[in-house]
């Protein structure tokens, strides 16, 4: 089982050179580190024989619980591609690495934990036991008349059947085998505080049969079973040994390179942000052959929009995944004149009497970086700013990526970022 001890802790964006040599060895095998590559652009789980690293999100607390931290990444992961199955890919190439593998295993691993292995259920014959089978009856045992007055006939011994289950079938070797290898591959990072040992599961029988032959006679069971819950345990089982096969002493890689989307998804989520928004945002129109064509797919697209219950103050919230310790981490000019449009559209939607404000929200727990401004050069390190009117503030907000996963994971929102963020006024 993975434990705590087992597990080495790294977090995305870390320089490769402050890796074990082994472990870059292994991850340049598996392509997640090129050879120009100074920096790990990796967030999720990453195992091969000789060990296991968990990359945390950039700027994750050092002092927290680190394995908890681990297995919120991984839920948060799993309910990301559950959400977004079409974001499995994107332009960049890979978006969540063996993504349904870890659907798999958390599904799985929930359903034991709520109902246990499976008990197969048959139908045994029997005699006045169980269900009566009066077809089975009429041709199988003697009537005997009750009088001569009565016509109907009486059976001392009716044909039956009734269900017996069976706890220590095959299928059931076959389940308790998966469940074992989701705990030694994931361990506490799927189990989380429900990582105690379990006796019953290590000292139940292994599968006496070989790997071709389990799926087989999952494919049969399934074909025997009405019970909704056995027909989707039955399916997980035979999807889980078909892409762990033969894949034992391989590296397994659950994560992804491109942590921003998600990043993005879950700070959407947790803020509560206006629905739907992008759709009120100007587009542009193309002038041909004397009509004008609208291009609807090339307009703007915000993070998130959310604004206040009396409707008068606006934000348009922008999650960056950027270190953002100093300026020269932080967004570069693009990103800047982006926000600036976005509050000059968003203000022309909502009309020019309300309160519209711009932000960056940064994974981490200190506040390095207050605001963006933009003003005419030779302002270095002053203590006021001459800022240019028509370049509104930007305001910076850290939120620790702990937390954002943990409120994602439960289905909460951020109230308290989002007051933070509420509370910001126009310059």
């Amino acid at each position: 089982m993975t434990t705590m001890s087992d597990l080495q802790f790294f977090t995305d964006r870390s320089l490769v050179q402050t890796l074990p040599a082994e472990l870059i060895s292994a991850m340049t095998h598996q392509g997640l580190i090129a050879p120009d590559h100074q920096r790990i652009r990796f967030c999720g789980l990453f195992s091969w024989p000789k060990g296991s690293a968990l990359f945390l999100p950039m700027n994750s607390d050092e002092k927290e619980n680190q394995s908890l931290a681990a297995h919120y990444l991984l839920k948060a992961l799993d309910r990301y591609y559950l959400e977004n199955p079409t974001a499995i890919y994107n332009d960049d190439g890979d978006d969540l690495i063996n993504a349904d593998l870890l659907s798999l295993a958390i599904h799985l691993f929930e359903d034991y934990i709520t109902h246990g292995l499976y008990v197969q259920r048959y139908r045994k014959k029997s005699v006045n036991t169980g269900k009566v089978n009066w077809a089975r009856t009429v041709a199988r045992q003697t009537p005997f008349p009750v009088s001569d007055h009565h016509a109907t006939p009486v059976y001392l011994e009716l044909e039956s059947s009734r269900s017996t289950y069976a706890s220590d079938c095959e299928i059931a070797k076959i389940h308790a085998a998966v469940i074992r290898d989701i705990y030694k591959k994931f361990g506490v990072l799927i189990a989380g505080e429900q990582s105690e040992d379990d006796t019953h599961l290590t000292t139940f029988p292994q599968p006496t049969t070989d790997q071709q032959t389990q799926l087989a006679l999952l494919t049969l069971e399934l074909s025997k079973t009405y019970s909704e819950r056995d027909i989707t345990l039955l399916k997980w089982l035979h999807r889980y040994l078909e892409k762990t096969w033969g894949k034992e002493q391989g590296a397994l890689v659950i994560g992804t390179r491109h942590f921003h989307n998600v990043w993005e998804a879950m700070l959407d989520t947790t803020l509560d942000g206006i629905k739907q928004f992008n759709q009120r945002l100007p587009v542009p129109y193309y002038y041909q052959n004397g009509h004008f064509i609208e291009a609807a797919e090339k307009g703007q697209r915000t993070d998130t929009v959310i604004r206040t219950a009396d409707k008068s103050h606006y934000a348009v919230v922008d999650a960056k995944y950027y270190a953002a310790q100093t300026p020269q981490s932080a967004p570069g000019w693009p990103d800047i004149v982006k926000q600036l449009y976005y509050q000059k559209a968003v203000s022309s939607v909502v009309g020019e009497d309300k309160q519209v404000t711009t932000h960056f929200v940064f994974p981490g727990t200190a506040q390095r970086l207050v605001s963006t401004h933009v003003g005419n050069r030779g302002q270095n390190k002053q203590t006021q700013l001459v800022a240019l009117p028509e370049y509104p503030a930007i305001h910076c907000h850290y939120c620790p990526s702990s937390d954002l996963i943990k409120a994602y994971v439960q289905g909460r929102k951020l109230q308290t970022l989002r007051t933070e963020i509420l509370s910001k006024e126009s310059d």
